[in-house]
């Protein structure tokens, strides 16, 4: 079922609607999983592909229904759509499918999903707050309101996009320059949240692979005196060459892969693209997969922050994997704009408490939905499960 709802402070502080696909998957024995996959064109016509590869099958058989869909295997087994994860619709279909399966699992042998990784490092999941940017951007005082807002509800790393810090002074849309001019503001701005915050508050930024090499550079090394914990994906994805240009220059550590699989992943760890991994469970194929890639960046003692494009189901499935990966930094939560989107989980209380989630012992994922606020929120022409 997909939900939707208004966001009070989206991309570039603006108001604007956000939705969620929220996946159910019942067995002939009376258990069922919940999982989230992300509500993109294509993920619909995908999950009702693998829902039909899938019945009859195991759900506790995870892994290798994963691997059927995403990679496919040698005759005479019948071969899947997809022979490979770069599939996108696939691959963001079985991630919201595989989540659902953890979730079985865990309930089916009465353990929470993090226990079926292994066990868990932490109890606590650090949360990290997207704010983008306020709406109004030449007004300073406004930059210090939200970062002084997340501080005050427990949040102690925040990160803020580059390319809505200045955009007011954005000479040319299709070039991947950063004018002087706009540089200075970018600096000015970025500084009024580290004047607010003090030096304890870590501080990210995004730049949503809009920059070229030269300008990523000169960007690092002007915010370095900010001693930011990472500039994110500073030039466009398709590259590890450049970015591993821009990382060697940079005094800022690189973090990217907000969308990547593990065979991306891979890549750009190999040609030492990076410092930082930003998996999203939502786009890597799941749980499992994503699992798989926090353990080859640990082995290259390379930490993985996770990106959260999800709503709650999504976020908590995601705990489960920094729970039980040594390498975890902290988990990306955008939606502090629109409260209603945490409630559409029962998780013993709040969602987050002084900026982390909880783990739980509760079996599988560990949460109910709030079937009369999905009720509230199902859009057009969508029905409950």
């Amino acid at each position: 079922m997909k939900l939707t709802g208004p966001d009070h402070h989206g991309v570039g502080g603006k108001a604007r609607d956000v939705s969620f696909l929220i996946v159910r998957v019942d067995t002939d024995e009376d258990v069922y999983g919940i999982g989230e996959a992300e509500a993109f064109m294509g993920v619909k016509e995908g999950i009702e592909y693998i829902k039909n590869r899938l019945i009859g099958q195991d759900p506790l058989n995870i892994r290798p229904c994963v691997t059927d869909i995403l990679y496919g295997a040698k005759p005479p087994h019948e071969p899947s759509m997809a022979p490979t994860a770069t599939q996108i619709p696939v691959i963001w279909a079985m991630s919201g499918i595989e989540m659902a399966l953890c979730d079985i699992a865990g309930k089916t042998l009465s353990t929470p999903v993090y226990r079926l990784f292994g066990g868990n490092y932490r109890d606590s999941i650090r949360v990290y707050l997207d704010l983008s940017s306020p709406k109004d951007l030449a007004n300073l005082d406004e930059w210090r309101a939200l970062a002084a807002y997340s501080k005050t509800e427990g949040f102690t790393h925040i990160k803020f996009d580059i390319d809505y810090t200045a955009p007011d002074l954005t000479e040319d849309s299709w070039n991947r320059i950063i004018t002087l001019p706009q540089m200075n503001r970018i600096v000015e701005r970025i500084s009024a949240v580290r004047d607010e915050v003090g030096w304890e508050t870590e501080i990210a930024v995004d730049c949503h692979w809009h920059y070229d090499v030269v300008s990523a550079i000169a960007l690092a090394n002007e915010l370095a005196h900010l001693k930011l914990v990472w500039m994110e994906d500073p030039t466009p994805a398709t590259n590890p060459d450049a970015l591993a240009e821009v990382r060697a220059k940079s005094p800022i550590p690189i973090c990217v892969g907000e969308m990547f699989d593990a065979e991306q992943f891979r890549m750009f760890i190999d040609r030492r693209a990076c410092d930082i991994i930003h998996p999203d469970v939502l786009f890597t194929g799941g749980l499992h997969e994503t699992r798989k890639i926090s353990d080859y960046s640990d082995l290259h003692y390379i930490p993985m922050a996770m990106h959260g494009n999800g709503g709650p189901v999504a976020t908590i499935a995601a705990s489960h994997v920094a729970a039980a990966s040594p390498n975890f930094i902290g988990l990306e939560y955008h939606f502090q704009g629109a409260p209603w989107v945490e409630k559409i989980v029962h998780n013993e209380g709040s969602l987050f408490n002084d900026g982390y989630i909880q783990m739980t012992d509760r079996p599988g994922l560990g949460f109910d939905l709030d079937m009369d606020l999905c009720s509230k929120h199902l859009a057009y022409g969508e029905t409950l499960f």
